[in-house]
């Protein structure tokens, strides 16, 4: 591995490792339970042992780097461009240190007294734009986007479920964000899921209309 490319894996890793280090900061602060899950109405509804909350977010977030350090080495295609993919993971890893470090600031004492999770879900909407932006010029490959078996079956239909996907996504996730703050607790997690959802399954059926209309288009020609 070269001195650039480990540049670049330290600099993926780096907000994680951050993350894991001010959960360290604060361990003593933590109760011996802590909230694991919200429900659709931003309540708590889901609880376990601060250790047991740690062992998992770190082998999930362990697991996420692995796969998408290694999965483009075995892409038949190998068409996954590696900048563009450097900086898709970065925000990944962004996403997964603000999950894991907002989970347990909520269990303080200072962000147990703070309302909703809304500014975590702005900051994962706000994640979604910025993918949606990347999307529009990536190329087809079997790693990441929107691979549904059409747009895997012909690059024409990939790049234009792209272009159309990647600026849903923008739009999707700028909207999501102001959703998250603006809407009353009790209907934000609803509010901000219901509009990713439509979002993401407009390119999906994109993707098989366009590619049924080029198939009619080749079988005439």
């Amino acid at each position: 591995m070269n001195t650039k490319t480990t540049s670049a894996e330290w600099m993926i890793l780096a907000p994680c490792l951050l993350a894991l280090g001010y959960v360290a900061l604060i361990w003593n602060q933590l109760p011996a339970t802590i909230v694991s899950h919200y429900g659709l109405s931003g309540k708590p509804d889901g609880w376990m042992p601060k250790e047991n909350a740690l062992l998992i977010l770190t082998v999930a977030t362990g697991l996420t780097y692995l796969l998408l350090r290694f999965l483009p080495r075995i892409d038949p295609k190998g068409r996954t461009q590696s900048a563009l993919f450097l900086r898709i993971r970065f925000v990944v890893s962004l996403l997964l240190a603000a999950t894991l470090t907002g989970l347990f600031y909520r269990a303080t004492p200072t962000g147990g007294s703070r309302p909703g999770v809304g500014g975590l879900l702005a900051l994962t909407c706000v994640a979604v734009a910025v993918l949606g932006n990347y999307m529009t010029t990536l190329r087809p490959n079997w790693v990441i986007g929107i691979r549904t078996p059409w747009t895997l079956a012909n690059d024409r239909v990939w790049t234009r479920t792209h272009r159309l996907g990647g600026r849903l996504m923008v739009v999707g996730g700028l909207l999501g964000a102001l959703l998250a703050l603006l809407v009353p607790a009790p209907y934000t997690v609803g509010a901000v899921v219901a509009a990713l959802l439509v979002v993401s399954l407009i390119p999906v059926v994109y993707s098989y209309v366009y590619f049924r209309q080029e198939k009619a288009h080749q079988s005439l020609s």
